[in-house]
């Protein structure tokens, strides 16, 4: 497909799907308060930077890996073990918590949500090596309305947060069987019934291959932990020194923002491949070309952001939630700002990635995560939520700054050591 039309499936589909998490924030906080909206997004805190790190971004190796260096089924051993570890680890993190019975409930829920969230993924990392993120679009659409009327049907019913997280689980269980699953089973030319048995193919663990998938990876899943902890640092200040209601209503505020990510993320991830095949082939004028049009993109994008947040942030917030969560509308602001400029970033980043430039991300998002903490250490305390946003605001600065000079080092260093390759790759740019 054309990056036209993969853009416009991924663009849909994110937006869509984030519409739909932001919905089940919006059901916990209509049918249940703001403590099962802590509780939740205490589940995702946790396990969200375990799952990150054993995940290994193998999503983003699969989209580079422009020479099949590595079959699906080869990832698929990978993710299905790492998964498992990650459960084990969660775990042992939830039981050392001394978390309340019922918040440890909710806690092992998140987490077996999460890990079923992680073999859909590495199949989407299949349909995106296929420039196919149709497949993936239709797949988020139909999990995030399933997920999110299970979720709030339940919610409504019981008004046990722990029950609807169940369901939560079970909806992507049911979506990873009956939609990831087929679908992929067909790119892969598998035949035969679909079943968890017989999960496309079968998962292949060879230790030597898969040690060197790990260490090609494992800068890419140490950057996704950092970012994932960084999104969650200001939510451990903000619980240990406001308690559960403040990070439930900061929660709310910082989920509405997702849809903005989420766009730069849609237009990164359709880019991707292409941008991996035009590195490969040597041919930095037309990687420059593209990555110049995202950049732009980037740009508008944080500007609407901001404008949107400014203009109409108490009205959406009393529309979506109520004048409880409006009242912070100060910090909503920053927050969307903060969005915008991680946007803008993020789409540097998809450029870096596509050059395979894996470690150099590592040492940036070390430095963002530590002017989050930072940020926080000085202000939650004194300030409360709007310290909490303007840390945030200061990460996003140091991490606009940092990938833009990792972007710019790309562009002179290794455009001097590329030779000039043939390829038989469609490499239209057209945005």
């Amino acid at each position: 497909m054309s990056l036209q039309r993969n853009f416009g499936w991924a663009l849909s589909g994110s937006i869509l799907y984030a519409a739909c998490q932001w919905g089940m924030i919006v059901a916990f906080a209509k049918f249940g308060n703001t403590v099962m909206v802590g509780q939740f997004s205490l589940g995702l805190a946790i396990a969200t930077p375990i799952i990150m790190f054993t995940n290994l971004q193998l999503r983003s190796v699969q989209a580079t890996d422009a020479t099949r260096e590595y079959s699906f089924a080869e990832y698929l051993g990978l993710r299905t073990g790492m998964t498992l570890l990650a459960m084990l680890s969660i775990a042992l993190v939830i039981l050392l918590g001394n978390y309340a019975r019922g918040t440890t409930k909710i806690l092992f829920a998140v987490a077996c949500a999460k890990c079923l969230e992680t073999l859909s993924d590495v199949i989407y990392g299949l349909f995106q090596s296929r420039d196919r993120l149709d497949q993936i679009g239709k797949s988020m659409i139909l999990r995030g309305v399933v997920s999110v009327a299970g979720l709030s049907a339940t919610l409504y019913l019981t008004k046990d947060a722990f029950w609807s997280v169940v369901v939560l689980a079970l909806t992507w269980l049911l979506v990873l069987l009956s939609f990831d699953v087929r679908r992929g089973r067909g790119f892969l030319g598998t035949v035969g019934p679909t079943s968890l048995g017989a999960f496309m193919e079968r998962p292949r663990y060879w230790f030597q291959r898969q040690w060197k998938l790990i260490r090609l990876s494992l800068p890419l899943g140490i950057v996704m932990t950092l970012a994932a902890f960084n999104q969650s640092v200001p939510r451990y200040f903000i619980h240990a020194h406001l308690g559960e209601r403040e990070l439930g209503i900061f929660s709310a505020l910082s989920y509405t923002t997702v849809s903005v990510t989420l766009v730069a993320d849609a237009l990164g991830a359709s880019a991707t491949p292409q941008l991996s095949r035009l590195f490969a082939a040597g041919q930095m004028s037309a990687f420059k070309a593209l990555m110049a049009r995202l950049a732009a993109f980037g740009v508008l994008l944080g500007a609407g952001a901001w404008i949107a947040a400014k203009l109409m942030g108490a009205t959406l917030l009393t529309i979506f939630y109520s004048s409880e969560y409006a009242a912070h509308s100060d910090v909503f602001v920053r927050l969307m700002s903060a969005a915008g400029i991680s946007a803008f970033a993020a789409l540097l980043t998809y450029g870096i990635t596509s050059a395979r430039s894996f470690r150099i991300q590592v040492p940036i998002y070390l430095l963002v995560v530590c002017s989050n903490a930072l940020g926080c250490m000085l202000w939650v305390r004194d300030s409360g939520l709007a310290g909490a946003a303007s840390a945030v605001m200061l990460a996003s600065l140091v991490q606009v700054t940092a990938f833009s000079a990792a972007a710019g080092w790309l562009f002179i260093s290794k455009a001097k050591t590329i030779l000039p390759q043939s390829t038989e790759y469609d490499l239209t740019i057209s945005l």
